[in-house]
């Protein structure tokens, strides 16, 4: 199995390279980067708040606030800025009585000689869990608590081309674990169950050739990463997990955009039930819950028609085809997942293309929606 993952991790990478939430999703071209305002010759810097509500069906109404710091520093040498960084904290409570307290940021360095990503969080959470693999009933469902802390640290080098690459640290604690009496993931010691500690190191590959990440008319981006999780670096878990992600953006005239995803992640060893892959959420499936099926890998592929309505209102329509997987001769035509749907897009702020968005998306098991800021990819 191991010697799978890597192939197809390998594979992967070598046919991408060769067919070749929020206000910091702005902004991103050459053009843009090298003709900044000429009235105003120092760097861009600001602070904004802002109320945060969203809906998914993991956590019901959320609702809180957040602080963001942005930047584009100028060059040194000439009048390019970088693109824009940002700092964002936020804090949020939802009707499933789940708190969220996250900072992370995306900043590029002056000259955009490196680029640091990262988060901190803590969570406190109630999550529901069916079972692994596609034959899980909605009946076998079960609710179990966990809070978290997390910190994940990324500093990846400008290596040309609009490509960065280098390390990432991530730490998880999982406590307070609270199961459901007579519980699968007790009685099946599934990892995770109980407290226990996520720790591994990584790294990060990254191109990314959008005209602007908050709404990319055309462009591609193409993310490869990879982790080992060990008792090396402290972890109570042992696997090692892979991550591919590519997206290509037409533009089709007149505002329209046709955008494309395809995402792959795979993990092998002991991998903790809070980091199984999953088919769903509000970034792909849209027709399922986040977590309504989980196992050790996932592949899904999505595609989406963006055009404008009137005033600041736009839709979108989007139709998916995804699967978890324990390995691939788990996937069968009788069992993958499809999602089809439709939304609309409010622009918040226009002149930086930041939308909010209201999904309904249909799948095997019915509908569900999410409301949420920015795109889903």
């Amino acid at each position: 199995m191991r010697l799978y993952l890597y192939i197809t991790f390998l594979l992967l990478s070598v046919m991408v390279l060769n067919a070749t939430p929020l206000l910091a999703q702005e902004q991103t071209t050459e053009e843009e980067t090298s003709n900044p305002p000429q009235a105003e010759m120092r760097s861009v810097k600001g602070l904004i708040p802002a109320p945060v509500i969203y809906y998914t069906p993991d956590t019901r109404l959320g609702f809180g606030a957040s602080l963001l710091g942005y930047f584009r520093l100028r060059s040194y040498t000439d009048t390019t800025y970088t693109r824009l960084s940002l700092a964002r904290l936020v804090v949020d409570y939802t009707l499933n009585k789940q708190t969220d307290q996250w900072l992370y940021w995306n900043i590029f360095t002056r000259e955009e000689r490196l680029l640091l990503r990262g988060e901190l969080r803590h969570r406190i959470y109630t999550d529901r869990f069916y079972g692994i693999g596609n034959n899980t009933p909605k009946g076998d469902r079960e609710l179990y608590d966990y809070d978290m802390v997390s910190a994940k640290i990324a500093v990846l080098k400008n290596v040309g081309f609009r490509s960065f690459l280098g390390p990432d640290l991530q730490l998880t604690e999982y406590y307070d674990v609270e199961l459901e009496e007579g519980s699968q993931l007790l009685s099946k010691q599934i990892p995770g169950y109980k407290t226990g500690r996520n720790m591994g190191l990584g790294a990060i590959f990254l191109i990314d050739h959008r005209d602007n990440t908050a709404y990319p008319s055309k462009g591609f981006y193409l993310e490869l990463s990879g982790y080992h999780f060990g008792k090396a670096f402290g972890s109570d878990f042992r696997y090692n997990n892979f991550n591919f992600e590519f997206n290509r953006y037409f533009g089709l005239g007149n505002n329209r955009v046709l955008a494309t995803n395809t995402m792959l992640k795979l993990n092998d060893g002991d991998v903790p039930v809070q980091r199984l892959a999953t088919a769903g959420g509000d970034k792909i499936l849209r027709g399922y819950a986040r977590n309504r099926f989980q196992d050790d890998n996932f592949v899904g592929s999505q595609v989406e028609y963006r055009f404008p309505l009137f005033w600041r209102l736009g839709m979108a329509t989007f139709a998916g085809i995804g699967d978890v997987f324990g390995k691939p001769s788990d996937i069968s035509l009788s069992t993958v997942k499809y999602s089809v749907g439709t939304g609309l897009r409010y622009a918040i702020r226009p002149e930086q293309k930041l939308n909010s968005r209201l999904d309904v998306g249909y799948g095997r098991e019915g509908f569900n929606v999410y409301l949420m800021i920015g795109e889903a990819f």
